[in-house]
């Protein structure tokens, strides 16, 4: 009954999302706590997809085999957890980067724990499930290898968005608090995605590195008043001239473009 008043509370319309694990696997989740997190991984091939990020909100640490019979039609999967999913922008490959596994790895079906100290770099584990939530901007796999590729330190234009892609995904507290700092307006022409696209444009922009990084070693330390936030369009705009236009000067091709089309 305790189950049942639990479930309810939590899944008030009736409908909830389970996932059983197996007797053997006991010593992976014995220590599951409400509100712990967990990411569900879809396909491992290629870039893989993580589509993901589930909020425990039901465990029970002893086995509920008639649970596991009544969902699963056998006793295979004793213990349980309920959890609520949240869309995520997250691939398999990016993943094992950012926790420093192997990319041969393959987790086959189970359940692995991630250990804290693998996510010290991004601020522990709140600060990189707050990045993963607020969608922070990763290069793809291709940008990470043609980077990776790269035999000089000369980087033209376009490369070095490459390479402030790469920055702000080893630097995501940065990011993280960019947009908490500036919102999610653009700072050079004021569109607002959450205004034109609704729900789905919520919390999203852009960050943008306003010194240049291909001048700069890897190890040096930004600031908030070193990046700005911009949306997609004036952030390919602001690199399209090399080097890349500072924030007045877009603002300025802006203003002067509107007063040419208000002629």
């Amino acid at each position: 009954m305790y189950i049942y008043e639990t479930l309810l509370t939590e899944f008030p319309n009736g409908f909830c999302n389970a996932w059983g694990v197996p007797q053997g696997a006991k010593p992976v989740i014995k220590n599951l706590e409400i509100n712990d997190v967990m990411l569900l991984i879809k396909t491992t091939g290629g870039d893989g997809e993580v589509p993901a990020l589930c909020h425990i909100r039901g465990f029970w640490r002893e086995p509920l085999l008639e649970l596991s019979n009544f969902l699963w039609g056998n006793t295979h999967f004793p213990y349980v957890f309920f959890f609520k999913t949240e869309d995520i922008d997250l691939t398999w490959y990016q993943l094992k980067t950012d926790i420093g596994y192997k990319q041969n790895f393959r987790p086959s079906g189970n359940v692995y724990r991630i250990k804290e100290e693998r996510l010290t770099d991004f601020g522990g584990v709140n600060a990189y499930v707050d990045m993963l939530r607020h969608g922070i901007e990763r290069p793809s796999l291709e940008d990470i290898k043609e980077e990776e590729n790269e035999q000089t330190n000369e980087y033209k234009e376009g490369e070095r968005k490459t390479r402030e892609y790469s920055y702000f995904k080893r630097n995501p507290k940065l990011a993280i608090s960019a947009k908490k700092n500036y919102g999610y307006i653009c700072q050079a022409c004021g569109f607002d995605f959450q205004s034109v696209y609704g729900d789905i444009g919520k919390e999203y922009i852009e960050c943008h590195h306003l010194d240049p990084l291909s001048e700069r070693a890897d190890t040096f330390i930004s600031t908030l008043k070193d990046v700005c936030v911009l949306c997609a369009n004036c952030h390919r705009m602001i690199h399209k001239k090399k080097p890349a236009m500072s924030l007045n000067e877009l603002k300025s091709t802006i203003n002067i473009g509107v007063e040419l089309a208000s002629k």
